[in-house]
């Protein structure tokens, strides 16, 4: 009895083999893909709504302005230091305005003004400083950062301004929420001169 003709060309039969093998595994990936798209959905809106829980509205419009997908450390003001320092009051029923459509209102040109000051593009965690060391990193805008971990208790010291929170993700991005603004001495000193101050702030 005579063999089969692909049986006796073995490179020819190794082909047919692999081909059906591919196709076999193929079949039973797409078969048994896992559908993830809903709850991805929802963990990315809830993820979100941790931002602005955590980082208040103006941290959170500073964070947006990066990209997830680089590495990036962001010393956020608080949400009382935005509105103490910055004069700037949080409004969470009125839509996020874009540079475009401002009105007038500054507040996205402050905001953007503020992450240009107080981001750098590296990781900067209390880990990374070490305990008597006093580390500098440039901003986004060339500004001079000095980072040294606080003399009592767990924090950073961000050119004078002490950690509340630390270690916000999002991303590649680390936020940590800081009791004041980091900004430079002209820029505060411009702000100053043209932000009305509330007599009855606390």
């Amino acid at each position: 009895m005579k063999k089969p003709h692909f049986l006796k060309n073995p490179v020819f039969f190794l082909f047919l083999l692999i081909t059906a093998s591919s196709l076999t595994i193929l079949i039973f990936s797409f078969l048994k893909l896992p559908e993830t798209t809903p709850a991805a959905g929802n963990h990315l809106r809830k993820l979100r709504n941790n931002l602005t829980e955590e980082l208040g509205y103006f941290g959170k419009m500073m964070i947006e302005m990066l990209p997830e997908d680089l590495v990036f450390t962001a010393f956020v003001p608080s949400e009382k230091s935005f509105s103490r320092d910055l004069g700037l009051k949080s409004n969470n029923s009125r839509p996020n305005k874009s540079q475009e459509d401002d009105d007038g209102d500054n507040t996205y040109a402050v905001v953007s003004r503020i992450m240009s000051f107080a981001v750098v593009p590296y990781k900067v965690e209390e880990v990374d400083i070490g305990k008597e060391e006093t580390a500098s990193y440039e901003s986004l805008s060339g500004f001079t950062l000095k980072i040294w971990r606080k003399r009592n208790g767990s924090g950073l010291v961000v050119n004078g301004v002490e950690t509340e929170k630390m270690g916000l993700k999002r991303g590649k991005i680390i936020a940590h929420i800081m009791n004041g603004v980091v900004m430079d001495s002209d820029f505060a000193q411009s702000l100053a001169s043209s932000t009305p101050q509330d007599e009855d702030d606390p």
